[in-house]
This record gives C-alpha cells, structure tokens and sequence, in this order.
C-alpha cells in the first residue's frame, strides 16, 4: 500500500514523507496523519457533500465522502483492504480546480503564492499537500484521522488570508476572501481609446495606424500578489496600445520619410495615484514586431484606489522609431522619437 505520510501539522509546516508500506487489513503498517490515495480520481464525487473555496489561482471544488473505518480492496489505489486502527478514521476528499473561474480577471489574479491546506478534525489539524494547480482531474484520497471524523473541515490560507469549509455541511467562512465570490463578468469589456491621445507631430506628417484600447474597470480583493487592505479594494484596468508605422511628410507635401516603432516607455496615473503594479502581458505584447514590424504593447495596470478615486486614466508613452526608407529625394534621420499624451475616461 503507497502511503503519503504528512504528519499532524500542529508545530508548523512539516516534510511530507512518502512510505511504501505493506499493509494489513488490520492496518498496522497505516498511521493517523497517513494519506490513503483513492483507487479513481473521482471516487467521492458523486455521493460526497460538494463544495468550493475561491482562491486568485482558481476555484477549489472539494467534495467529501463518510468517514470509514474500513476501507475495501476496490477503494484503495493499490486494490489492498486496510483497516482504521482503534480510534482512527479515515476522511475520504475528492478535490480539483476549476482554473477558468475567473475569466477575464485572471490576468490581475496571477500569484507565485501557492495554498496551504490543513484538514480539521476532533481539533487536531493535519497538513495536506494541496492539489497541483496545473493538474487536470480530479484527485481523490483518504486520510486517516484521530476520533471519528465527523467534524472535519478544511482549512486553507493563501498568501497570509484563511477560509475554511465544513466537510460534513459545506458551510463556508471566507473571511477577507469574500469579495472573490461577488465577481461578476465585465459587461461592454473593451473601448475605443484613440481619440483621447494627443501625439507630438505636425500636418502633414500622420500616424495612420495607431490604436488604444481599455478595458472596463473592475474591483478586485487580490491583485497584483497582493490582498486588498481591510475595507478596500484594487482598481484594475488593461489598456492595449499599437503603432506600427510614421510618415514624416515634409511641408512640400512631396517627400518624406517612413518610420516603424521599435520601443515604446509608458507610464500612467490616475489623478496623483501612480499604479502599484504595471503587468506586461508578455503573451500578447510585440514589440517589436519582427514580421509585421510597429509595436504592440498590453498592459494590466492595478491601482490602490478609494471610492473617490478621479475616473480618467493619464497615459505618457514615448516611442522609439527607426527609419525604414524615405521618398521624393528626402534624407531621413536613423531614429526619431515621438510622444503621445492621453486622457482616457474609465468606466
């Protein structure tokens, strides 16, 4: 029988030491704290009391069976019957994530932080490893505790906020998480921003392709790696910017020179507030761009914001443009740098 054997986590965080044990049915090899893996991934789903906890890296959905003494040769992983010793029961839980709880909100959630998770019982807290968040599936186990495990529960702290959730009731307090429970989908996500930026340059010469965009502003606990402090919330906002190419026509109107961004340095503001964290969206951003050529460029912004907080958006941006080729006899500079200042209403 393959045991995983955290031991009861009552002094702190303790190693987690898998055993390969032969055991008995009358379970002497088996120890409270053991961790038994269930013979299915999903084994207490469908007879289990279902419930959830929202974390920033996704919803966890936990469903837990009866406890048992006993425990059958078709129950256990290695089709071995193993029996609770005297005083000890086994709590069976079936968990996974739900990754895509959060949807358009996931880009302001992403944290390094991972959960730490204790099961309850009788008192004494047992520390569980918790589920892979890149797992797919469901994982089913049972771990065997002191008493008769009736009044389990789990607890789970991510990044220094606690919830727990009663195995037997599914009765949930989320603490100072609760506001990821209220999120709802973002409607009209995404605005023209365009027209509210102002760049450095004359007529004749134009920008022909340039486009801002912003998303709808949204109201978070947990963004940035960060909780909210008690009673407030983040202000997170994206905004998408693209220049690819400048035309530079001289006051002749028959010359000129062709430039394509290369780089670009923004900062932003609302009010006098600065944001507290600027996410470049790597997977999205290209700049430059080497087959199209321009600049593209996301950005998550997050904010420590009031109720007051003033609702546009100040945006400074400097491009870096290099010369692509130049018409009508012009001469054309290696580089030239243009700026762009925009006011951007948020909603």
């Amino acid at each position: 029988m393959r045991l995983r054997r955290p031991a009861a986590a009552v002094l702190g965080l303790l190693a987690i030491l898998p055993t390969l044990a032969a055991c008995g049915s009358d379970g002497s090899e088996v120890k409270v704290g053991d961790i038994v893996d269930a013979r299915t991934d999903d084994q207490f789903v469908s007879d289990g009391k279902a419930s959830s906890i929202a974390l920033p890296i996704g919803r966890l959905e936990v469903s837990a069976g009866r406890p048992t003494t006993k425990l059958a040769a078709n129950d256990t992983a290695q089709l071995e019957a193993v029996d609770a010793p005297d005083g000890s029961t086994f709590v069976p839980i079936t968990w996974q994530y739900d990754a895509g709880t959060f949807g358009d909100y996931d880009d302001y959630l992403e944290s390094d932080a991972t959960p730490v998770v204790d099961l309850v019982a009788d008192k004494v807290t047992y520390r569980i490893p918790a589920p892979e968040p890149s797992g797919t599936g469901a994982d089913s186990f049972y771990v065997l505790v002191e008493g008769d495990g009736k009044d389990a529960s789990l607890e789970v702290d991510f990044d220094g906020v606690s919830q727990s959730v009663d195995l037997a009731t599914g009765d949930r307090d989320e603490g100072a998480a609760a506001g990821l429970y209220d999120l709802k989908p973002r409607r009209e996500r995404t605005a023209s921003c365009t027209a509210d930026s102002e760049f450095d340059i004359e007529p004749p010469s134009r920008l022909s392709d340039y486009a801002c965009s912003v998303t709808r502003t949204a109201r978070l606990p947990y963004a940035g790696g960060q909780w909210a402090e008690d009673g407030e919330t983040w202000l997170a906002v994206t905004v998408r910017t693209t220049l690819r190419r400048y035309d530079q026509i001289n006051t002749d109107r028959r010359s000129g020179a062709v430039y394509l961004a290369g780089s670009v340095e923004s900062t932003f503001r609302i009010g006098k507030t600065k944001p507290t964290a600027v996410l470049e969206d790597k997977s999205l951003t290209t700049c430059p761009d080497e087959v199209r050529g321009g600049c593209v460029v996301v950005y998550h912004l997050i904010f420590k914001a009031g109720e007051d907080t003033p609702s546009r958006l100040r945006m400074d941006q400097t491009y870096v443009l290099a010369l692509s080729g130049v018409w009508g006899g012009s001469e054309g500079k290696d580089s030239v740098k243009l700026t762009n200042e925009a006011s951007i209403k948020l909603r």
